[in-house]
Parts: C-alpha cells; structure tokens; sequence
C-alpha cells in the first residue's frame, strides 16, 4: 500500500462507516431546482455557441458538439460530485450521534447519504421538461415540406368556384399547433443532437425527437453519476488527513531524535 502510495504521489484512500440515509428527500426537490436551472441556462449558452458548432464537415461537427456535450457533463458531474462528499461527510456525523445513544431526526436522515438520490434529484428537477419531451416524442411526425404564405394578390381569386377550392390548402397548411411549440422547445433542449444530426435528414431527426426523452438525460445524468462519487471522494480526504498526521508524527519523531543526539565537542 505504501509503495503505491509513493508510486502515485497520492494518499491511500482510508474509508469510514456512516449512516445510510433515503434516496428521496425534501433536499432532492432543492437540488433538483439547481439541476433545472442549468438545463435551462446551457440552452441560452447553446444559442450563442450554435453558430461555432456548426460546420460543412459532418465529422468535425460531430467531434465538436460532443465535446460540448462531454464538458457540460462534466460540470453537472462536478456539481453531483460536491454533493455526495457533503452528504457523506454528514453521515458520518450522524452515525457518530447514533452511536452515542442520541436520537437521528428525520430531518436529519434525509440529509444523509444514499446512492439514488443523486438519480432522484436529476428526475426531480428535469420533471416538466421530460413530461414535454414525451409528449412530443408520441405526437412528432416526420418533417415533409409545407406550402408558405398566400400571395395577397391571389385573395381576390378565393371567391371563385375553380381557384377557390386549390388556394384553400394553403390556409390548412398554415398556423403552428401544439406539436410546432413543442417541436421549438424540444430542440432547444437537443441543440448539441440536432447539431450532430443536421437538418439534411427528416428520418434522422425524427428519431432524434423519438429519443428526446432519453438525450434530454444525458447531460444532467452527469449529477447523478458525480453523487455516486461521494464516497470516494470523503476517503481521500480521509486518506489525505491520515497521511498528514504521519507525516506530521514522523517530523515531531525525527526533532526529538536531533535534539537527544550528543553534540561534538570541536
């Protein structure tokens, strides 16, 4: 353990026991909030980098939006990653009181950790979004080509019998529906996929529409897969707390040492 210790310049890991908490509190409703409010501010940022991510060759824009996709995950990693080492370290505490003979609230419990509430506060937070994505997702058709506006010179040949009947299509084919709304705000949501896919193929975007509900995850998947980490993270402290104290044993050992040894007379 020691040698690889020194291999890797890092302290070894010293885990502790704490107590488990519930995967679903009152604090998955804060944090889900926290979660939501990124998801909505990346759309902003994604409006203004669109324009960067999108290039004539179909490798190099899938390479770049990927890595957008990549690094905003990372950032709600981050986010996920701080939350688990502070319920964990809170954990510990609690389990200090518990066995001490004090009595765990259940305020306190909820603020303990479990490894599904970082899932649950993802779900939590993305909730009104993903009820929209799956509603698109069932009423989405694939995109085929619709009539522009009506000429205003050609309204007077509405009123005949012959012409009347033909230029009424154009007027069905107008007006944005419910499935046009969600299509805007869903896309919005997709913007890195949408990117990736490009706008050449209809049967392509459609199934990217048909997936939103699960694409629409990816990234805020990364605080659930950061809370997991939580653990770890409160053994290296640990681990590093540790290291200190032997390293602080061996100085104050090797001081005593100095100062008992006999001095040379000259």
């Amino acid at each position: 353990m020691q040698a690889k210790q020194k291999k890797t310049g890092q302290a070894a890991p010293v885990r502790k026991p704490f107590l488990k908490g519930r995967a679903f509190s009152p604090q998955c409703w804060k944090r889900g909030l926290r979660v939501l409010v990124y998801q909505v501010a990346l759309i902003f940022i994604f409006l203004f980098i669109g324009q960067v991510l999108l290039t004539d060759s179909v490798p190099l824009r899938i390479v770049l939006n990927l890595l957008v996709v990549a690094g905003f995950f990372m950032l709600m990693h981050g986010e996920g990653s701080r939350a688990g080492l502070d319920d964990v370290a809170f954990a510990e505490i609690a389990l200090g009181r518990r066995e001490s003979g004090k009595e765990i609230e259940k305020r306190d419990l909820d603020r303990c950790y479990h490894p599904l509430k970082g899932l649950f506060t993802v779900l939590v937070g993305m909730l009104p979004l993903l009820l929209v994505a799956v509603v698109f997702a069932f009423i989405t058709r694939e995109q085929t080509y619709v009539l522009g506006g009506l000429p205003s010179w050609l309204s007077a040949y509405e009123q005949r019998a012959d012409v009347g009947l033909a230029l009424s299509y154009y007027h069905e084919a107008q007006g944005m529906g419910i499935e046009s709304v969600l299509r805007i705000i869903v896309r919005l949501l997709l913007f890195p996929y949408i990117n990736m896919v490009g706008t050449d193929s209809s049967s392509l975007l459609l199934l990217v529409e048909r997936l939103s509900p699960l694409l629409m995850l990816v990234i805020p998947m990364g605080y659930a897969v950061g809370y997991l980490r939580g653990p770890a993270l409160r053994a290296r402290v640990h681990g590093a707390i540790k290291a200190d104290a032997q390293r602080r044993v061996r100085r104050e050992k090797k001081a005593r040492a100095q100062r008992k040894a006999p001095k040379s007379l000259v």
